[in-house]
Order: C-alpha cells, then structure tokens, then sequence
C-alpha cells in the first residue's frame, strides 16, 4: 500500500507487526473514494474510524486536510499509525487513540469535537457497523454538512437512514461498497449524490 497523491505521495504504508487482522481498503477504491471527496479535503476535519494501517486518513492528511483523528481498539494497529505517519511526515496534524469506536465517538461528543469527514472502515466478519452509524448518528460529531462513510461488503446491506443522516451515494468496487451518509436537509447532497 501506498500513499496515491499529495505531499506524501509514493510514501509506503506499512502493516501492524503481529497477529493482528486487518483488512486494508485496496488501493482501486481509496483512490474512488479520494476522487469523489476530492475538492472536500483541503482543511477538513478527518476522522478514521476502525483505523487499522492509517492508510485512509493518512490519504486524507497527505490531500490537505487540516487534522486527522485516528481510532482502533488494537495496540499494535496503533503503534503502525504512528510509525505510518512517522515516514510520511504527518504526525504533527494527527492524533491517534487505542479505543473501542463506540467509547471514542462518545468521549469526542463530550469535547464537541466536530468532524467534516468521518470513515468507518469495520471488521466484515464483526457486527460492530450497525452500532457505530447509529452512535455516530445520535451525536453531535459531524459538522451540519458532514459526511459519514461507511465500508462493507455487498453481502452487509446498509440502511437508507440512520437518525437525520441519508444515505445520499453508494459506490462498489468488487465486493466493497462505499456508502456515503449526509444528514437531512443539507444543501450540499448535490456534491456527493447521482453520480454513481
């Protein structure tokens, strides 16, 4: 893996040492993700959920954006962040925290931490992205146009809402499915929205 554009462009990314599983988003969709966000990066809020490598919000650090908040309950996953963003140069706009998601989404609430972006790259084999788009949904994290990004396999069928958030744009590639969430009543769905 590697970074595909902006100030750490080509830089490696490594995986954690360990047993630890993580299933990294292939190089095809990260860079559909990037095209569709792309005029959204530049100082944004980023908040990389389900973090694993970094690989996402290095991608968005490296793009433009202002801050990136990385989150996985798994130590050794957290000690790859750090050295990921270490060789590319970003550490100094990340912050990086060793937590279970629901745990984490409730102690930014708390801080009224505010996101523009939030990307939840989840486990397929665990039943943990439910839980976290309807705590994500009930808190105050994301900015009033924000988005929320969730990755699944085409098999996980998503719902059309959760709390005021949309689902306003559903992308595949292969078996992963991006999709895009925007709460009700923004005026900036158009950004995202019918270009599938």
């Amino acid at each position: 893996m590697r970074v595909i554009a902006g100030s750490a462009k080509g830089r490696t990314i490594k995986y954690p040492k360990g047993s630890v599983k993580i299933r990294p988003l292939s190089d095809f969709a990260k860079e559909g993700l990037f095209n569709i966000l792309a005029d959204k990066i530049q100082n944004c809020r980023f908040l990389d959920l389900f973090a694993g490598t970094g690989q996402v919000g290095i991608e968005a650090l490296s793009r433009g954006a202002v801050l990136a908040m990385f989150v996985d309950c798994d130590k050794k996953a957290v000690a790859a962040i750090w050295d990921n963003l270490s060789s590319t140069g970003l550490s100094d706009r990340a912050e990086v925290y060793v937590s279970d998601v629901l745990r984490a989404v409730a102690a930014f609430a708390k801080k009224n931490a505010a996101f523009d972006i939030v990307f939840l790259g989840a486990p397929y084999t665990v039943p943990v992205l439910e839980p976290a788009m309807e705590k994500l949904a009930k808190s105050d994290i994301v900015k009033g146009s924000g988005l929320i990004i969730a990755e699944h396999t085409k098999k996980s069928v998503l719902q059309e809402a959760y709390g005021s958030f949309l689902k306003v744009r559903e992308v595949k590639y292969g078996d992963t499915v991006l999709s895009f969430y925007r709460r009700d009543g923004s005026d900036e769905n158009s950004g995202i929205s019918g270009k599938l």
